[in-house]
């Protein structure tokens, strides 16, 4: 059928269908979950509405066996976008997975405590929040990290007036909590700067925007997505920080919810990797959902962060251990049983190795 879509599914497993089909067909591409059946062909107009149809009567379209999972981001920021995404373009769908979002935006150490309490079953968030958690002996980790340390901290935004750091003496800066990770990295760039300032939270980045347009504040900590939007709009000033050399963002869970559940959590794995995969190669579908994401108007602002993040995605996300290792230090200066903890408590990192192991990594980017 010219412009149809066919996916005969020969794999007694039908993930199996992620590392041959994928580039070829793309999420939205109707998968039959039983051995030797053929879908029938269909243009996109046509799966969309069957899709549509299927989720309204609460059938699972893939196929395959319906594994719920909640999961939350803690911040609108494109380094946190990717469960996101990978849920609005069927890439969990298509695993088999029924993801929902109890919440958008929750904060670092919320994410972290949900998991705890069994609110939610995964949550993408800083590292140092799932960290602290461990030096606390709660039973969490962390399974994989789609960004090495980046070479810069986040940046600062300020009042067109301020031009340099010293000017921030004595001044509100806004962050997202008290004791999450943007907190801890802007309290060790003032230290750096010699400033003494005083930290407000504000819960969300988006407050952090409203609070510094409206001067409510003098300045904020925000994700670089808002190095590209507030200049343009406000004529904001970039301060640059220096990196803290930790994991950026996370994806974690339970261990208990490993040994209950490793099919499911193996899946979340393989559609964040898949997830990456989508967003570093199609950016013309990405670029839109980003847009909704962030909650930005300027779409060239979109456009910049994409360009800024895509690289830096890791196609095989795997926890960087000096990042880690600069993180546990750090907290070592306040709690020095921190050392103690080595990078096997902290990652699990099977499911990673296990899709490095059968190649998967590589037949998704053609390698």
């Amino acid at each position: 059928m010219p412009g149809g879509r066919v996916l005969v599914s020969t794999w007694e497993d039908p993930t199996q269908y992620s590392v041959a089909m994928w580039k070829a067909l793309g999420p939205a591409a109707p998968v039959c979950g039983r051995r030797g059946v053929q879908c029938k062909p269909l243009s996109g107009a046509q799966f969309d509405a069957e899709r549509d149809c299927g989720a309204r009567s609460g059938m699972n379209v893939s196929g395959i066996a319906s594994h719920p999972a909640r999961l939350v981001t803690g911040l609108r920021a494109t380094f946190e976008s990717l469960g996101w995404i990978a849920a609005e373009v069927g890439i969990f769908q298509r695993l088999g997975l029924e993801v929902v979002f109890p919440k958008l935006e929750t904060g670092g150490p919320e994410a972290v405590a949900g998991v705890l309490r069994g609110d939610w079953d995964f949550a993408e968030t800083g590292s140092v929040p799932y960290v602290q958690s461990m030096l606390d002996r709660r039973d969490v980790v962390i399974l994989l990290a789609a960004l090495e340390p980046l070479p810069t901290g986040m940046p600062v935004l300020t009042r067109p007036e301020i031009s340099e750091a010293r000017e921030l003496n004595g001044k509100r800066i806004g962050v997202l909590t008290d004791t999450g990770q943007v907190a801890l990295s802007v309290r060790t760039t003032l230290e750096a700067w010699g400033v003494t300032a005083t930290l407000v939270p504000l819960g969300t980045f988006g407050a952090i925007y409203a609070a510094l347009t409206s001067r409510m504040i003098d300045a904020g900590a925000l994700s670089a997505d808002y190095r590209f939007l507030g200049p343009r709009e406000h004529g904001l000033r970039i301060l640059e920080t220096p990196s803290p050399g930790f994991v950026p963002v996370v994806v974690g869970c339970t261990r208990r919810l490993i040994a209950a559940d490793r099919r499911r959590v193996a899946l979340v794995v393989q559609g964040y990797v898949e997830a990456i995969h989508f967003f570093k190669t199609r950016p013309a579908e990405v670029i839109p959902l980003l847009q909704r994401f962030l909650l930005f108007k300027d779409r060239g602002a979109v456009e910049d962060s994409y360009n800024f993040y895509s690289p830096l995605f890791q196609a095989l996300p795997r926890p960087h251990r000096d990042g880690i290792q600069k993180l546990l230090l750090h907290l070592a200066l306040k709690l020095p049983h921190a050392t103690s903890l080595s990078l096997a408590e902290i990652v699990d990192a099977s499911f990673l190795d296990e899709l490095e192991r059968t190649g998967f990594i590589g037949q998704l980017y053609g390698q």
